[in-house]
């Protein structure tokens, strides 16, 4: 037989036992957060039918969807309509539609979406949801970005009210500061401005959309970058001057605001886009996020298409990582689905962003990289069921508690479970058995001490620190 390389499919990874200790430290920390805030837990099916993500995510989303293809005589008849079809209609839609009515997610919104139409008369409103899930998108592999990651998200539907969309930038600050960040910001805009925006600088309605994606890069391209790309879009050069004093405009968030009022003249996008931007800037004042970690920021767009008002984007301000999470308002997403449209807003951790981000930023998040947290060596058959009788005790003490599986050198049993990272190992052997003792070795200081039989669990939690 043909040896097959051990490689991963493109854009994925595989997560060692001490990765993943790692990874659910973070998905706890959210999840604490998440229920402390009030909001409960939710999960969707990874596929979905692709008349519910088809039209949701813009023309770069369409295009990263991971389409299902058929199978069987479903497949044979997806073919059979494909060839009826004129030579000319047989495009990547049609292929799309006749193969592949199924997707794998590529969000978490527009499931929750989905959800929320099915089963509005089961929820009560204000509805507040988390979701931790996997989510698929056929993009290309690069630093930070994977094809195949977890998205945590966080969203309330039925309320119009800003100080929940605040909310959802202090969870984020919070979150942030508590995984040890110290150089991040939110950045604020709103897409009612920006659609005010465009207006005011007259570029007509079938070029908006790539005067945004042009504004949307400046983080990456600068202002010069930007220009080039409204001059490539045929942006008249007029529009692209006044388009980029806009965006150029920056400040404390109530400065801005009060400059941007004459900008947007009396369209009532723009005037209640402002004001709704500084209902939000209020609501972080009263709910005590610091002044220096949000921004009104002009040019901030989010590509997203089912956007409706304020979106945020925070980044790290001493990284090139980009996003490390980010969201918006979506009054109209719901309605798509079920014809009454209910006003919802929400945020998304970048779960992958903000692992590597940890990385690059040297942050430990403790010391632990295993979960087992005490091992019961063997010494010789006759000391076996004391010391399974002693590693149940641990465990149900809440001491995560291995025991080597045979009995070996105590050096070798040892030198496993320092190169596993357990704090701690409990000596059973002949000699202690006689003593009525236990020997405590905390692998971590070097030390160790013998306990009286009956005092070593609550010794261990001291240990441990658990007490």
């Amino acid at each position: 037989m043909a040896r097959i390389a051990p490689v991963n499919a493109r854009g994925t990874r595989d997560f060692l036992p001490r990765d993943l200790v790692r990874r659910n430290r973070v998905f706890a920390l959210l999840r604490e957060t998440f229920e402390r805030y009030g909001y409960e837990p939710l999960e969707t099916p990874a596929i979905e039918n692709t008349a519910v993500l088809e039209g949701k995510y813009g023309e770069e989303g369409e295009r990263l969807l991971f389409r299902i293809l058929k199978r069987g005589r479903e497949l044979e008849s997806g073919v059979r309509a494909l060839d009826a079809l004129p030579a000319d209609e047989r495009g990547a839609a049609s292929l799309a539609r006749s193969l592949a009515d199924e997707a794998l997610r590529y969000d978490l919104t527009v499931p929750f979406a989905r959800v929320i139409a099915a089963h509005q008369n089961a929820l009560v409103l204000p509805f507040r949801r988390y979701q931790m899930q996997p989510v698929w998108r056929a993009d290309k592999p690069q630093r930070g970005r994977y094809r195949e990651f977890y998205q945590c998200d966080v969203d309330c539907v039925g309320s119009r009210a800003m100080s929940v969309d605040a909310e959802m930038v202090a969870i984020h600050c919070e979150v942030f500061t508590k995984l040890g960040f110290t150089s991040f910001v939110t950045k604020i805009n709103h897409r009612g401005l920006l659609r005010a925006l465009m207006e005011a600088c007259d570029i007509p309605e079938e070029q908006r959309g790539a005067a945004l994606t042009a504004v949307d890069k400046l983080d990456k391209v600068g202002l010069e970058g930007v220009r080039d790309a409204l001059a490539k879009a045929e942006i008249a050069d007029a529009a692209a001057r006044t388009l980029m004093e806009m965006i150029s405009v920056s400040g404390a968030p109530t400065e801005t605001i009060a400059r941007l009022r004459p900008l947007v003249g009396e369209r009532p996008d723009g005037q209640r886009a402002l004001d709704e931007l500084g209902a939000v800037f209020r609501a972080l004042a009263e709910m005590g996020v610091p002044d220096e970690r949000v921004t009104l920021d002009v040019s901030l767009v989010r590509g997203l298409g089912y956007y409706t008002g304020p979106i945020f984007e925070t980044v790290l301000t001493s990284s090139t990582l980009g996003s490390l999470g980010g969201g918006g308002r979506y009054d109209q997403l719901i309605g798509m689905f079920s014809g009454r449209e209910l006003p919802c807003t929400g945020i998304s951790f970048g779960i992958e962003r903000i692992l590597d981000a940890l990385d690059e930023q040297g942050i430990a998040l403790g010391e632990a990289v295993t979960t087992t947290q005490a091992l019961v060596p063997l010494f010789a058959p006759e000391t076996m069921a004391a010391a399974f009788a002693l590693a149940g005790e641990l465990r149900a003490a809440g001491i995560n508690t291995e025991v080597y599986p045979e009995p070996r050198d105590l050096k070798a049993q040892l030198a496993f479970a320092n190169k596993k990272g357990i704090p701690l190992a409990a000596l059973l052997g002949p000699d202690e058995l006689a003593a009525g003792a236990v020997v405590l070795r905390d692998l971590r200081a070097g030390t160790q001490r013998a306990v009286p039989r009956g005092e070593a669990v609550a010794a261990a939690r001291a240990t441990l620190g658990m007490e």
